[in-house]
């Protein structure tokens, strides 16, 4: 179990909670909800920064006092991650990966100070040995007059070294997933799809020039339609994928998107009809808003992969019946490959279509025949692994209900409740 400490940090006056495997975060906005997934998400993802700092020196051949360098790029990571911290004061970030392997950010004179844990430093020095010994190993070696045979032998050692760093880094880390947010705001790529690559990188902040990295990655995917892509993969790979779950949200994408996403040399389109589309830059706000959750998240369930994903705000621009139906795949997405799940949100139909799932997984326990005719098992969602938080004022209030293990109604209800109210005083006033 990890956890995560922040205090005095942006709207966040002190919180400590466990991250666990599907997290949930609601509360007014400018609450903090987003300062929290993101600094979960910071420190998850410095293990592939250690990667990418090991492998550089690999193809350098040489280490520059790695502790200092490594501790380099956390600052400049951070930096980049919320901006100048000389307007912050007593500011503490702490994450415990594993017992014992912790790391705790503060501030020396405004400026970032990352203190690793004593057992953190030790199997770090022992990742940088091993990288040190196999460049000693390699050092000597003249790639020019080598064999084409040779070459290849080397190169494959070579992936099979990092393969074995990139197995102790994730040891280290506590998790080998692979990292991906989904932030809000979103729209905006779709709505500059074809200019995508013309943005220069500083006008984006590191989360959306990441996410708008990937979706530049994807798009040569989805030439294709979905149908083919799943005739493909069954066509060409050995692999053992569930296509029944690949199926399952395929369909469910069809009924959030209404249209079918094509991307050739003409742009990005959504085809309404065999022979009618709308470019993307002019689909309704709620597609422009889904689309690239909705295809990354098909993608990971069509390649099995393992990740820890952060969704800002799934149900924006989104009618109540499709916040229902990305909650189902979002659902299916953490329980077919055991994913990680953060999910922030203003919106109530959220936070009920999870009770609907914790709910199913509890009744399903009893009378499973009963509750898979309502509910498809895939998206029931144990209760033991979900947290719900509400945040507000600096802090948050656990939402789940011990004795039900349901998300509380109030927690759902309370902006209907204020409304509620307003109209009875109102009522009472008239009469």
């Amino acid at each position: 179990m990890q956890k995560i400490k922040i205090v005095n940090f942006g709207p966040i006056k002190h919180v400590e909670i466990d991250v666990n495997d599907f997290m949930v975060f609601i509360g007014p906005q400018a609450s903090g909800k987003s300062t929290i997934s993101k600094s979960v998400y910071f420190f998850k993802s410095l293990k592939d920064d250690l990667l990418r700092y090991v492998i550089e020196s690999i193809d350098n051949k040489s280490f520059d006092n790695p502790i200092v360098s490594f501790l380099k790029r956390i600052r400049a990571k951070f930096l980049d991650f919320w901006g100048p911290t000389l307007h912050l004061s007593k500011l503490t970030l702490e994450y415990h990966y594993k017992e014992n392997i912790s790391l705790v950010i503060g501030l020396n004179r405004g400026y970032v100070n990352p203190i690793f844990s004593q057992l953190f430093l030790e199997h770090f020095n022992n990742i940088i040995s091993e990288a040190k010994a196999y460049i000693d190993k390699i050092s000597n070696r003249n790639l020019q007059f080598m064999s084409s045979s040779d070459f290849l032998a080397a190169e494959s050692e070579k992936r099979m070294f990092i393969n074995r760093i990139e197995n102790h880094i994730a040891e280290l880390f506590g998790d080998n997933k692979e990292l991906v947010f989904i932030p809000a705001g979103r729209s905006l790529l779709a709505t500059v799809s074809e200019q995508i690559q013309s943005i220069h990188p500083h006008k984006l902040d590191y989360l959306m020039r990441s996410f708008a990295d990937r979706i530049m990655n994807a798009k040569h995917f989805f030439s294709k339609s979905l149908y083919e892509l799943v005739t493909d993969k069954k066509k060409f790979t050995e692999e053992k994928i569930e296509f029944n779950n690949v199926y399952f949200a395929q369909k469910l994408i069809e009924n959030i998107l209404k249209g079918e996403y094509r991307s050739d040399s003409e742009g990005e389109k959504l085809y309404f009809e065999p022979k009618k589309y709308v470019k993307i830059n002019y689909a309704s706000s709620g597609q422009q808003e889904v689309i690239w959750i909705l295809l990354l998240i098909f993608l990971l369930i069509l390649e099995s992969r393992q990740v820890f994903i952060v969704f800002e705000e799934p149900e924006a621009h989104l009618y109540p019946e499709s916040q229902k139906q990305i909650i189902d795949l979002i659902s299916l997405l953490a329980t077919v490959e055991s994913n990680q799940v953060i999910i922030t949100t203003h919106s109530p139909y959220i936070l009920s279509s999870l009770n609907n799932l914790l709910y199913a997984y509890s009744i399903g326990q009893k009378r499973p025949k009963e509750t898979k005719n309502i509910v498809d098992k895939r998206l029931w969602i144990n209760p033991d692994q979900l947290n719900a938080f509400f945040v507000s004022e600096g802090c948050i209030h656990n939402i789940i209900d011990d004795e039900f293990r349901l998300i509380k109604s109030e927690a759902i209800d309370s902006a209907s409740i204020i409304i509620n109210n307003t109209y009875n005083l109102l009522f009472d006033l008239d009469n």
